[in-house]
């Protein structure tokens, strides 16, 4: 309690002393012709001695292991084994279950079948054309293809018609088409002109057709160049005379027909950008016939290069996954959960948790306001709820970079080392202090004999000499601490204070 107090105590009391003698007099009548002496209030004190001073700052907390693990699986699918049980202590690398891996072996060899598809299909797209044109001459019978159309090599997109030449076919026996064969060159007599023109044969019918009245009919086409005085549905037989002399002449007379249409197929993969003939048009060898839309092809090409990388990619990634088929534990400790079983594939939640019990730590949830003070390497004391009252010695190691709003405030987690040994388990909770600033063998007092003015500033009561009265003294402090107040100056040790705060004693 300060000077101001001490004046307020000593004012209540000669008011209650005043009222006292009034109410005396008025009752009684009689003049009160002596006062009683004033009795001052005692209070208890305190003497300046020497000791320790530690200033600490409390937060709460829980109990970490110094490693956690969670395991999940990379590759999906059943478990085959499990070679481990909760409780157990395993090292970094031990298998802890296996996977069954038949499920992404299908699936590997979908992508090698997706993987070679893609690769057909790019190489056709790098072998496209810029254009079609004619393997063959003739006139333009049909146009099967249109602007903006797809086309594949083995499609027929234009029929020609062969105008020079013009095919008879001659009807032999089986003996006599036997003397015949592809390319031999034969003679077409005319009837109606009286004369033979030059021929060749194309095609010979070596199965033949039975004829009622006939036998066996075998055909044997020929073509003929055409002469001008020939058309289409004039008659002819064909001839040939063989070495010997021998005469062979076809069986009725057959008339002229223009030759079998000419199919020019695209050649090429890709989409017709522009049609260049029409139906009628005389087209020559190599002459254009379609222009190829390269724009669209390009972003084929584009697309279909990414589609590749993307089913390469997707293969190596399985290949990795199998490989892990082993799952394996990634720290050494004791194994705390364990959530598979063998034949069940694995949930959501982890299939193990490992954690290192071999040293623990203590998360100390700082407020904002404290944290400045707090240094690494400083000593704390720790209390754990499932252990009472009883300290364990501790050390900051690690500071946070950042903080958490919870509720209204931010707290920062300061890592706290446990080094003394008991049966921690993760997650217990409890509180700490923090010392954040302590001094030895120094002159103290109790933090409620002191009032504090401002940093390094204080004030005591203590009794004045001449009248044993409580005055204020002015002093000099240093660490402010939960129980004590270093006294740097001011007081010497053995002095007593008036300790006029009772709260806190």
């Amino acid at each position: 309690m300060n000077k101001k107090k001490w004046i307020i105590i000593a004012t209540v009391v000669a008011v209650l002393g005043g009222g006292s003698y009034y109410g005396y007099s008025y009752f009684k009548g009689e003049e009160v012709t002596e006062e009683k002496p004033e009795e001052k209030p005692n209070f208890p004190t305190a003497p300046v001695e020497r000791g320790d001073v530690k200033k600490t700052i409390n937060s709460a907390g829980t109990v970490e292991a110094k490693a956690r693990e969670e395991v999940k699986p990379e590759l999906s699918g059943k478990v085959q084994r499990v070679l481990v049980k909760e409780g157990q202590s395993v090292k970094k690398g031990d298998v802890l279950f296996t996977i069954d891996s038949s499920d992404a072996q299908l699936e590997i060899q979908k992508l090698e079948l997706d993987i070679l598809k893609a690769k057909k299909e790019l190489s056709e797209i790098k072998q496209k054309k810029d254009k079609i044109t004619a393997t063959k001459e003739g006139k333009v019978v049909e146009v099967l293809v249109e602007e903006g159309q797809d086309v594949r090599p083995e499609q027929v997109v234009v029929k020609l018609a062969n105008t020079d030449y013009l095919k008879i076919i001659g009807q032999f026996t089986s003996y006599e088409s036997e003397r015949f064969s592809v390319g031999q060159k034969v003679k077409v007599f005319i009837p109606t002109s009286m004369y033979f023109v030059d021929g060749v044969v194309t095609e010979v019918d070596r199965i033949g057709e039975k004829v009622e009245g006939a036998g066996g009919i075998h055909n044997v086409e020929v073509l003929v160049k055409k002469p001008g005085a020939i058309y289409v549905g004039d008659k002819g037989v064909v001839q040939y005379t063989d070495d010997k002399g021998l005469l062979y002449v076809s069986r009725n007379q057959k008339e002229f027909q223009l030759p079998d249409e000419i199919e020019i197929l695209a050649g090429t993969h890709g989409k017709i950008g522009k049609v260049d003939v029409k139906k009628d048009d005389v087209v020559k060898v190599g002459q254009q016939l379609f222009k190829m839309d390269m724009e669209a092809s390009g972003m084929e090409l584009m697309e279909k290069e990414l589609g590749l990388k993307t089913s390469l990619l997707n293969m190596e990634q399985k290949k990795r996954e199998i490989a892990k088929n082993q799952v394996t534990a990634p720290i050494s400790g004791v194994i705390t959960k364990l959530g598979v079983k063998e034949g069940e594939a694995p949930g959501s939640e982890p299939a193990a948790i490992i954690m290192d019990t071999t040293s623990v730590y203590f998360m100390a949830a700082v407020g904002e306001l404290d944290i400045p003070a707090i240094k690494i390497g400083q000593n704390v004391d720790v209390y754990v709820y499932a252990f009472g009252t009883e300290p364990f010695k501790g050390k900051v190691v690690e500071l946070p970079k950042e903080g958490k709003k919870e509720e209204k405030e931010v707290r920062f987690a300061v890592k706290v080392e446990l080094l003394d040994k008991a049966d921690f388990k993760h997650g217990m909770t409890g509180d700490n202090d923090i010392i954040v600033a302590q001094a030895q063998n120094v002159l103290r007092l109790p933090s409620n004999a002191v009032e504090i003015l401002g940093p390094g500033q204080g004030t005591v009561m203590v009794k004045d000499p001449s009248t044993g009265d409580p005055m204020p003294k002015d002093v000099e402090i240093g660490i402010e601490g939960y129980d004590f107040i270093e006294i740097k100056g001011g007081l010497k040790e053995g002095e007593e204070v008036l300790v006029t705060n009772s709260e806190g004693m």
